[in-house]
């Protein structure tokens, strides 16, 4: 287990034993210096924000980290938070399209981004008392037994990104999974207009959806500056019944997919928490 991944355990308690307002004026001066110092970062996502289509601006960018770096402070600190904590610090809107997409016994394909805090998501979702399982990719250093420690601590359950039976047996029993969708880890994805330019995003949810007859859904969960609270958005279902070929509705759905997700990262840019240049 790599040293980072040994140090959060212990991150963990010291945000414990300091006064709330003391941990987040800390989160706040980690991230202004990782803002400065991560010169590759920034750079990434000045173009990925470039690619949305919205004007320059390296203060954007800056943010963008200062906001990483509380999400996953956040993430952190969820380790020891009571479950009537977790849910006192968010609002959530649309909370009935998830429970109706449940009451139709279909399963529900909960598609996000890496926008906001998108892990604690599935904690408030799981807190709520609702089947929920997150598909994960592995993280090498000892880093995935740690958040899946987190993941797990108010009910949600891990699937592995290659996992693609237990996926098909979760969504068959009526459950949520949740996947991203910004980013073509298999490499196996289409080309889409995200934004301003073309970006390859996985079919996993599309697909998925066409064999086991699951409903899909978009959301979010963001962090409100003013009100230091995070909100988390749910989606209506969106419509399957594309026609054409596999193929033809593989790509409908997944565009349809894209462009929900890509309205809400406009929204939020500076939370919109991906560091690789993956676009054309």
């Amino acid at each position: 287990m790599s040293f980072a991944a040994q140090l959060i355990p212990y991150l963990s308690l010291l945000q414990r034993s300091l006064p709330e307002e003391a941990s987040h004026s800390a989160t706040r001066i980690i991230g202004k210096i990782l803002a400065y110092l991560q010169k590759a970062r920034l750079r990434v996502a000045e173009k990925n924000l470039s690619s949305l289509g919205l004007e320059p601006d390296p203060n954007l960018a800056k943010k963008t980290i200062q906001n990483w770096t509380r999400s996953i402070s956040d993430q952190i600190r969820s380790l020891w938070v009571s479950r009537n904590e977790l849910l006192d610090t968010v609002e959530v809107e649309g909370m009935t399209n998830l429970l109706k997409a449940l009451d139709a016994h279909r399963g529900v394909i909960l598609v996000t981004a890496h926008l906001g805090n998108y892990e604690l998501a599935g904690s408030y979702i799981a807190a709520q008392g609702l089947p929920i399982s997150a598909v994960v990719e592995e993280i090498p250093g000892g880093h995935s037994d740690v958040f899946s420690r987190i993941r797990r601590r108010f009910g949600m359950e891990v699937v592995g990104y290659p996992d693609l039976p237990q996926m098909l047996r979760i969504l068959r029993e009526g459950k949520i999974l949740v996947l991203l969708a910004d980013r073509d880890l298999g490499g196996k994805g289409i080309k889409v207009k995200f934004g301003k330019r073309l970006r390859r995003v996985p079919t996993g949810p599309a697909i998925l959806a066409l064999r086991s007859g699951a409903l899909v859904q978009t959301g979010y969960f963001v962090f409100q500056d003013k009100k230091r609270s995070y909100l988390c958005v749910i989606n209506p279902a969106i419509d399957s019944g594309v026609s054409g070929s596999l193929q033809q509705k593989v790509s409908g759905l997944t565009e349809a997919v894209t462009e929900e997700l890509v309205a809400a990262i406009r929204r939020y840019p500076d939370q919109w928490f991906v560091f690789q240049d993956e676009w054309g």
